[in-house]
């Protein structure tokens, strides 16, 4: 009796075979789809840690090629440049920032290839204080033979005096940095944008061409 009941359940099993397997994925779709997802995604994706470490490595070799091409803009003259970055800054209308690394000197000059950023106030254990050029006061220049000082910075302009209306100054004058007191080095801050001329002495006006919100990456000049 037994065997008998054995051999009806086995010939039911292999007339019902197509249905029963058709059940049994019914069942378990899910677990299915979910197993052939992960191999098919084995097997055609790249594994995510590598495409990211790619995608960062071509994002850093992008901002290598802008920095030599910023350095390659750099006046050759007897300064010495090296690279920093922009560390911190609490916002755009503050003339105080940061930038990393301190293996300076207090009153380098910081510049990009647009001229004169700023100057090295304060040095740090690992960042160092810096000011924004529009902050700074009493700095002196040099236009072609003549000196003077940077006495203010008003609408974008910086107001240059101390200086004789013997001075030849001309507009579209290029402005630098005179190696004078503190500063040693000469760098460019801007042209001549306007004059002005009262009694024996006469007031320069000079424009900067460095965009102050876009500051990145600077150069100290040592």
């Amino acid at each position: 009796m037994e065997r008998t009941i054995t051999v009806s359940m086995m010939n039911f099993l292999k007339n019902n075979l197509f249905y029963i397997l058709i059940f049994i994925i019914l069942i378990y779709k899910g677990a299915f789809v979910h197993i052939f997802a992960n191999v098919n995604l084995l097997f055609t994706n790249p594994n995510n840690n590598e495409v990211t470490e790619i995608n960062l490595l071509k994002e850093k070799n992008k901002e290598l090629e802008q920095q030599l091409l910023d350095l390659s803009k750099l006046p050759v003259n007897n300064n010495e440049y090296k690279l920093t970055k922009l560390s911190y800054r609490l916002s755009y209308s503050d003339f105080n920032f940061y930038i990393e690394g301190s293996d300076y000197q207090v009153n380098n000059l910081l510049v990009n290839q647009d001229g004169l950023v700023g100057i090295i106030k304060n040095l740090k254990k690992d960042y160092s204080e810096c000011i924004l050029l529009p902050g700074i006061k009493n700095l002196s220049v040099k236009i072609n033979d003549s000196f003077g000082t940077i006495s203010l910075y008003d609408n974008g302009l910086y107001v240059i005096d101390d200086l004789s209306n013997y001075d030849e100054i001309s507009i579209n004058d290029s402005v630098f940095t005179s190696a004078i007191g503190d500063i040693n080095n000469s760098v460019f801050v801007g042209t001549v944008y306007s004059i002005e001329e009262h009694d024996i002495k006469k007031r320069v006006y000079v424009k900067s061409n460095v965009d102050f919100h876009n500051i990145n990456y600077l150069y100290v000049v040592s």
